[in-house]
């Protein structure tokens, strides 16, 4: 047999009948193989892939050399600490992969794997490489990510042939001069190091395709980013870049480009060119963290104040991040970015927006979080495919009649404005699931809000399954599922009997927490003075009919809480996660 697969069959050794045979592929993954007995070598002469990822090997045969004819060697994810240095005489190995074991170094003749391609070692404790490492001229793919290397040796740059070099997650603060003098890179990746500069000159600035080199501490750039003609892709976040970081010429030679990462930087400027950068996709200068990671103090993002004229050439944008920079005026023109379906122009010090900003015909997520504006353009309302829409932390005191327009939209967040009351425009958004409405000064009660009404979604839920959260009144929705009212406030029961609004607070399954709140539920005896303080609705309701709540005021709460009946949705709702619920919340 020429080719035999014995994976995953619980073996503790390599069967004699194996070894016994002309065998040229052999797959020995996911056992529990510790050693290789002398004999392997002696009898598999033939064999030209081995595969025995996913074992217990701690080292290999000394006699790894009698197997001449491998041409792809793996050993991933395994505990090998030491290879032998017989293994540089497989003159025709090919591939080799090695990741995921306890490797501290590479054998010193690694260099004699004249024929090596392929050679992977990430995920192990490798601290330096042998001073001939760069005699592997037909390396064409190098990943050493995930170890532990402060150099690279000056050889290095003898490595020719290499296409595709990753030194992520390194301990690396410099490269080797003659870093530069690779000539055939396509993809590169130094991501994570302690990087402060790059070479001024590198020979691979003509085939470069992408660059990572997030979470570096390069403060500048050098001149042949200019030069990058191929470049599709640059990951820059997280650096110590500043002022106009890049040369003048960046957006006329880098036509290709089509993701830019600066994020997390202190970039104040960009070079006017750059809106020449016309095939340009996904641009991020704003925080390196995502919405749930960011810190509602201190900022990560850039330091933008304004963006050049030329910005708005970039056609070609779907997706925009300018989030935590400093940003006062956008272009009068911003709106001609029309293949945006992303923005994020949260936490920047904007008053107003552009009457052109309600043309973003392909817009759908829309963040404008933590700005200063005072209204919204009468074309805010051309926005029909907006989906989700954050104004929070505004002073916003009414939304323009066109909002009514917002046919999409699913999910508004008008938290902490300057609003008096519900805005008469939103109770014509048909589609609206969430609302938020928390940190306004409403003096509304509830028969002044609007009426809401579901069309259900789900299925239905099998009334024998276990933990069967849905198809009755849970004691933690009957205590929390409530308009928080001033004693004096309470309205008759009968103001709720006929309205749909009564069917979405009987129809909750959750509630919405959101910005930085604590869970009410956990803290049942904090009451707020408003009448109104939130909103949430999702149209997935079920279509079940709970038993009509009791409404509670801070007087009745108590005795709820004594009844011993709260069972915790939380823990049953993960239970049945891949279900999506209906929410309300008053908050």
């Amino acid at each position: 047999m020429e080719e035999i697969c014995l994976k995953s069959q619980g073996l503790e050794d390599v069967p004699d009948s194996v070894m016994n045979s002309n065998c040229k592929n052999l797959n020995l993954d996911f056992n529990d193989i510790f050693t290789l007995p002398s004999t392997f070598c002696e009898n598999l002469t033939s064999l030209t892939i081995l595969s025995i990822n996913g074992n217990n090997l701690v080292t290999l045969p000394g006699n790894i050399c009698l197997l001449s004819e491998l041409h792809e060697l793996y050993l991933k994810e395994n505990y090998i600490a030491k290879l032998p240095e017989t293994l540089g005489e497989l003159k025709h190995l090919q591939e080799l992969n090695l990741i995921g074991n306890q490797l501290k170094q590479l054998p010193e003749n690694i260099h004699s794997l004249c024929q090596l391609v392929m050679l992977n070692v990430s995920e192990n404790i490798i601290e330096s490489l042998p001073n001939t490492f760069g005699n592997l001229e037909c390396l064409s793919y190098l990943n050493l990510s995930y170890n532990s290397i402060e150099y690279l040796p000056e050889s290095f740059g003898n490595l020719t042939n290499l296409k595709t070099l990753d030194l992520s997650s390194n301990s690396l603060m410099s490269l080797p001069d003659s870093f530069q003098n690779l000539p055939s890179l396509e993809i590169l990746n130094l991501n994570s190091n302690k990087i402060k500069t790059l070479p001024d000159t590198f020979l691979s600035s003509h085939t470069l395709q992408k660059l990572v080199m997030c979470q570096n501490h390069l403060s500048h750039i050098p001149p042949w980013f200019s030069e990058m003609e191929n470049i599709k892709e640059i990951y820059l976040s997280d650096n110590y870049l500043s002022k106009t970081p890049f040369p003048e010429e960046f957006g006329e030679k880098c036509h290709n480009l089509e993701l830019l990462d600066l994020s997390g930087n202190n970039i104040t400027g960009l070079p006017n060119s750059f809106g020449k950068l016309t095939n340009l996709s996904i641009l991020d200068l704003g925080s390196s963290f995502d919405e749930l990671g960011r810190n509602p103090i201190l900022s990560n993002g850039n330091e933008l104040v304004c963006l050049p004229n030329s910005f708005c050439n970039l056609k070609n944008l779907s997706k925009l991040e300018l989030d935590e920079n400093q940003i006062e005026v956008l272009p009068e023109e911003f709106g001609c970015l029309k293949n945006l379906t992303y923005l994020d122009l949260s936490k920047n010090n904007l008053k107003v927006l552009p009457e052109s900003f309600g043309h973003f015909e392909q817009l759908r997520v829309c963040l404008l979080s933590m700005n200063y504006l005072t209204c919204l353009p009468p074309s805010f309302g051309m926005l029909k495919v907006v989906e989700e829409l954050k104004l929070d932390s505004n002073l916003l005191e009414y939304l323009p009649e066109s909002f009514e327009n917002m046919v999409a939209l699913k999910s508004l967040d008008l938290y902490n404005n300057k609003l008096t009351k519900v805005p008469e425009v939103v109770k014509k958004l048909k589609s609206l699931k969430h609302l938020e409405l928390r940190g306004n000064d409403f003096g509304s009660s509830l028969e002044d809000l609007f009426n809401i009404s579901f069309k259900p979604s789900y299925q239905k839920r099998d009334p024998n399954a276990e933990d069967n959260w849905r198809g009755r009144i849970r004691s933690d929705i009957k205590l929390y599922a409530w308009v928080r009212l001033k004693k004096s406030d309470i309205p008759d029961r009968k103001c709720l009997e006929n309205d749909t609004f009564r069917e979405a607070l009987t129809g909750a399954a959750a509630l919405w927490r959101r910005h930085g709140e604590k869970d009410i539920r956990r803290n049942p005896k904090e009451f707020s003075d408003l009448a109104v303080n939130g909103i949430d609705f999702t149209a997935e309701n079920d279509d079940f009919n709970f038993e009509s709540p009791e409404i509670l005021t801070e007087a009745n709460v108590q005795d709820t809480l004594e009844t011993g009946e709260v069972e915790y949705w939380d823990d049953d709702a993960e239970s049945y996660s891949s279900s999506k619920f209906s929410k309300l919340s008053f908050m």
